[in-house]
């Protein structure tokens, strides 16, 4: 991995990453194409904010901290490569840690980064990167015969190519055949170096000549520093249930949907998903416990005006469409219809379709129907919460006295917004 600009002023691919900036979330991706130019996959680029043309100003491991909350947790992976595989760049520290079992194999490939030393614990760690079926690919690489054991495990091995001579590219592919790797080119930035890689037996091709990189970004809901550490204290905790988890959990909707995210994103998968507890065993505490590592490491603690109104909606609708199930008798459903009251402001804040944000977490069917007003058992509380804090007076009566609890719904709203109130202060 290099970011220092290619020749014509402007960056190449650079370190992976993700920017966070006053609750929106950057990500810059680039293609990665074929032989015949066909579309393989997206490399994940670190940008701090909208107009970067370089990842600046932080290490390594920030930096693939924040790709992976920023583009798998922000903006989601359906969003930004589709069909395609991610390749995400691994620093030591995450490789050691064993971070990549955080996600899911047939979505993500794992680049290391050159600066990984060959040593028995980065051997060790990546034979169990590979054991639980990811594609390895060695980032940047321009190492001696000590790094064979690396290689031996690699996949890919991606060689910077602009500015090399034809004889040192084919030296490197001669010298590394033999481990049945395939070859990326990297910095591809005219048409004759791709024909002269293409020429030399090299798979896959990057670089300007094809593409630049492209920067998405997507409003994203701030994460409290101070509740994300108190979680990853409980997610340890044996003596600490998932209930309990559960209930902090419920104070920030927007770590509530990152979790959510988590769990579509996991090598498991997630589908189904009925209720935050669910979706806390689901995923599991190992992996809760990583993911809010890193969530702290790449969180910023200031939030605006704003950002706390949002926070503050998104609680008080998704408490209202839980009191009111409760006090209708439909208790079972409680934490489900938490979850549907929550997630129904999403699609406004975050300024894409429910229909794109369901794709990108795999909620029930029922809980899907409500949010989508499709007939459901889950649907009328959801139609009457959202239709008593939007001030839809004529749904309010109608659905109000369908569910037999009109008399109800101003102390049940009263206590909603006391409730979220109570738990915006507490973080």
């Amino acid at each position: 991995m290099n970011d220092a600009p290619p020749k014509g002023g402007e960056a190449g691919p650079p370190d992976a990453g993700a920017g966070l900036t006053s609750g929106v979330a950057f990500v810059a991706r680039q293609p990665i194409f074929d032989r015949e130019r066909r579309l393989v996959g997206y490399e994940l680029l670190y940008r701090a904010h909208a107009e970067s043309v370089r990842a600046d100003g932080d290490d390594a491991l920030h930096m693939t901290g924040s790709t992976l909350v920023n583009s798998v947790l922000g903006i989601g992976l359906n969003q930004l490569t589709g069909t395609k595989p991610a390749w995400v760049n691994f620093p030591r520290e995450l490789l050691i840690n064993h971070d990549f079992e955080i996600l899911d194999p047939r979505r993500c490939i794992i680049e290391l980064l050159e600066s990984i030393d060959c040593d028995e614990q980065s051997v060790a760690a990546c034979e169990a990167l590979r054991s639980r079926g990811f594609t390895v690919a060695l980032d940047d690489f321009a190492r001696g015969d000590e790094y064979d054991p690396l290689v031996k495990l690699a996949h890919v091995v991606k060689v910077r190519v602009e500015g090399a001579s034809p004889e040192s590219l084919e030296a490197i592919v001669n010298r590394l055949q033999p481990f049945g790797v395939r070859f990326l080119a990297e910095h591809v930035e005219t048409r004759e170096m791709f024909d002269t890689c293409r020429r030399l037996g090299f798979s896959y091709f990057q670089g300007y000549h094809f593409s630049r990189p492209e920067i998405v970004e997507r409003r994203a809901l701030p994460v409290e520093v101070v509740l994300i550490a108190r979680l990853m204290t409980l997610a340890v905790n044996l003596n600490i249930s998932d209930r309990d988890i559960e209930r902090e959990m419920r104070r920030d909707p927007g770590l509530s949907f990152k979790l959510l995210r988590m769990v579509n994103a996991a090598a498991t998968g997630g589908c189904g998903i009925d209720s935050i507890l669910h979706a806390v065993r689901l995923v599991g505490r190992s992996s809760l416990h990583r993911w809010l590592a890193l969530l702290f490491v790449s969180s910023t603690p200031s939030q605006s005006d704003v950002d706390r109104e949002l926070i503050l909606l998104t609680l008080e609708r998704g408490r209202f469409c839980e009191l009111i199930g409760l006090e209708s008798g439909f208790r079972a459903a409680a934490p489900s219809l938490f979850l549907a009251g929550l997630l129904s402001s999403f699609d406004t804040v975050l300024g894409v379709p429910m229909q794109s944000l369901l794709e990108e977490v795999g909620v029930s069917d029922d809980v899907k129907a409500a949010l989508l007003g499709q007939d459901g058992p889950y649907t009328p509380y959801l139609r009457l919460a959202t239709a008593y804090t939007e001030g839809d007076w004529d749904s309010v009566i109608e659905v109000g006295r369908e569910l037999d609890i009109v008399r109800q719904l101003p102390v049940l709203y009263g206590s909603a917004g006391l409730w979220a109130r109570g738990e915006i202060s507490r973080n």
